[in-house]
């Protein structure tokens, strides 16, 4: 008996000794990410918590609908419950509503989101979801929203963003999964196989001009003053944010589906950041982002407090 009571003292310290090891180290870290990514911090403000991380809700897109003054993120289930829209506003009141096909519960990937004047877009599957805005931002906790059967694009339809006169529907593409049958252009910049669609907002019939990107581009976003910023991320690698100047976009000579190609292939300035960024929106003079590693699905996010959305400020990106 005394030979087993010591054995669990002895058990205890050491566990008590890993915990402590374990709190230390996490520390550690959360002190060092400010070094590891200086310029991602000295540009960056939280603006709001980051809704549905406790949900098994995993986030991908964000959207500022500015006329209401909130923030719609879109994301999907880790199970096999409904995606969801959460609508936030910048005090952290939440809501959420559920997606649905024309009845059919709707479990997709619910990637990217975009709203302009009444109407809210979702991507996925090489198609974009179009439906009424009012249809969400009247909406009480947990209830349906239809989100019609979509219209098929040119690309994979991951991330969007949009100015209300054009929608921006891009791609995500990881190299190691590239497809002969993706859009392979050589650039300055390197192979580039994703794009990124250009469609009028009223009509997604056929896009009018085409942006060839890097890959891993989780998110993007055209600022009023002509650059285009895109936020890469793929796994637990840093997060990037790549800022391109609109102007120098390289007209390739080439057409896609009847639009002209520009490359980018010069960015400006390339920021690391924390893993697993995903969309971006432009709100209140500021991009806004958020990244999907505090999910249920990750969980280690939340070790690291990247449980906001948060805002970057455009200037504080670019080198001095």
């Amino acid at each position: 008996m005394k030979y087993l009571h010591t054995t669990g003292k002895i058990v205890l310290i050491v566990l008590i000794a890993l915990l402590a090891l374990l709190v230390l180290v996490i520390g550690g870290l959360n002190i060092a990410k400010y070094f590891l990514y200086r310029d991602y911090y000295a540009a960056e403000s939280a603006l709001c918590r980051n809704p549905g991380l406790n949900d098994g809700f995993v986030c991908q897109g964000i959207a500022a609908a500015d006329d209401a003054d909130v923030i719609l993120v879109s994301g999907y289930m880790k199970d096999d419950r409904p995606s969801r829209i959460y609508v936030t506003t910048t005090g952290s009141e939440s809501y959420y509503v559920t997606l649905h096909c024309d009845g059919e519960p709707y479990t997709g990937h619910a990637g990217g989101i975009a709203v302009s004047e009444d109407f809210a877009y979702i991507a996925n599957g090489s198609k974009i979801f179009t439906f009424p805005l009012a249809d969400v931002l009247n909406a009480d906790n947990g209830d349906s929203v239809n989100i019609g059967t979509g219209t098929k694009v040119n690309n994979k339809a991951s991330f969007l963003y949009t100015d209300d006169e054009y929608l921006y529907v891009g791609s995500f593409m990881d190299p190691g999964t590239r497809k002969v049958e993706e859009h392979i252009f050589e650039t300055a910049e390197g192979m580039h196989s994703a794009i990124c669609s250009v469609y009028p907002v009223c009509d997604l019939s056929a896009p009018v001009q085409i942006y060839s990107i890097r890959d891993k581009v989780q998110g993007i976003c055209f600022t009023p003053d002509g650059k285009i910023v895109m936020s890469t991320s793929y796994g637990l690698n840093d997060s990037v944010y790549y800022i391109y100047d609109r102007d120098a976009a390289v007209d390739s000579g080439k057409t896609l589906d009847g639009a002209p190609v520009y490359y980018l292939e010069q960015a400006l300035t390339a920021v690391k950041g924390p893993a697993m960024a995903e969309g971006m929106d432009w709100y209140r003079e500021q991009l806004i982002t958020l990244t999907e590693s505090a999910s249920d699905k990750y969980i280690f996010g939340k070790l690291f407090f990247a449980t906001d959305i948060v805002s970057l400020d455009p200037d504080a990106l670019l080198p001095h």
